[in-house]
């Protein structure tokens, strides 16, 4: 039977069927030999999460949910279990048009797509490809600032200085971007600091240093997930290899990029920035790009005669982030 087949004819994922049913050219697709599918379908009770006074969804963003249930590629319980993102018949149109993917993570709750949804049953084969059930619907996500704004227990800092520089409004137009990524500092990277720093940036004279701060860690037009990285100027989608890659990615700081290394063996991936920060938490999908959270707060680098010397951790004072961020707060002011 095909995966709708087995969809249509399952006890638990009736309501499911039942959506698309709805939808002729789904339900043709699902039945089809097109590609091997893999369908995250959500079983009955995922449903019944959903509040019964929730004003019901349009036709049109029914479809993009439940077409950001299924990828067009083959992706067995083995497969998932050794990849972070998976991509969907969702096409972002922030992104470019490329494929909107899901997040895979393992954690006390087992394996969970995009943070939430658990993985209830897995490898249900069909003629055309292969079904999991999920024990919640996956929502398309929201776009990067908003789910900062949801996080204050973890961006709290963060969202304060974009909302001080103005950078809150300038990352939600995505007229000017097609997707992008954001190195997010936690606030604990920021405690690290000291609160010498923290209070200088905070302040009415330090304000114009915390904004190229901040611009040093928003990457436009190209969006690096753990495995995945999408450039807006190729509209081209590159899986990551396995292995060791490496990419300079140019930030919103003029003339600045960051150093990026991705280790990559099987389900274990490390994320060095500048050699130094690591990212703590992986692939945060947002509909305008990724979150990938830091463990530092991303610090330029300074020159030292004819060499660029990076910041590894060590104390600093503010007269030493001053030195490192002057030359671009002078751009900025001219």
């Amino acid at each position: 039977m095909t995966v709708y087949q087995l969809i249509a004819e399952s006890k638990y994922t009736t309501k499911l069927a039942k959506l698309i049913s709805e939808y002729d050219d789904l339900v043709q697709l699902l039945n089809g030999t097109a590609a091997n599918y893999t369908v995250f379908a959500p079983i009955d009770s995922a449903f019944e999460k959903v509040p019964e006074d929730a004003p019901k969804p349009s036709k049109e963003l029914l479809k993009k949910v439940l077409t950001y249930h299924v990828s067009s590629e083959y992706y067995p319980a083995g497969r998932v279990l050794v990849t972070h993102t998976i991509p969907t018949l969702l096409r972002g149109e922030e992104l470019g048009g490329e494929p909107q993917r899901l997040s895979t993570n393992i954690g006390l709750r087992g394996l969970t797509v995009n943070f939430y949804s658990r993985i209830v049953a897995v490898d249900i084969f069909g003629t055309n490809g292969v079904i999991h059930g999920v024990d919640s619907l996956i929502i398309p996500p929201p776009k990067a600032m908003e789910i900062i704004d949801l996080l204050p227990g973890e961006f709290s800092t963060l969202e304060l200085g974009l909302g001080k520089t103005g950078l809150i409004e300038a990352l939600n137009d995505t007229s000017n971007h097609v997707g992008g990524t954001i190195f997010a500092p936690s606030n604990f990277a920021f405690q690290k600091l000291g609160p010498k720093i923290n209070a200088f940036l905070f302040s009415r004279y330090g304000l114009k240093y915390l904004k190229a701060l901040l611009e040093y860690h928003v990457v436009a037009n190209q969006t690096l997930y753990s495995d995945a990285y999408y450039k807006s100027d190729e509209v081209v989608e590159t899986d990551i290899p396995k292995g060791y890659f490496h990419v300079d990615l140019p930030t919103l700081l003029e003339d600045r990029s960051l150093s990026v290394d991705v280790a990559r063996y099987g389900r274990f991936i490390r994320i060095k920035i500048n050699g130094f920060s690591t990212v703590t938490i992986e692939d945060g999908i947002a509909r305008d790009g990724v979150i990938q959270v830091v463990s530092n707060v991303l610090i330029p680098p300074k020159q030292v005669g004819a060499m660029d010397q990076q910041w590894q951790g060590e104390e600093m004072s503010e007269e030493d982030l001053m030195e490192r961020l002057q030359p671009f707060v002078e751009k900025a002011e001219l």
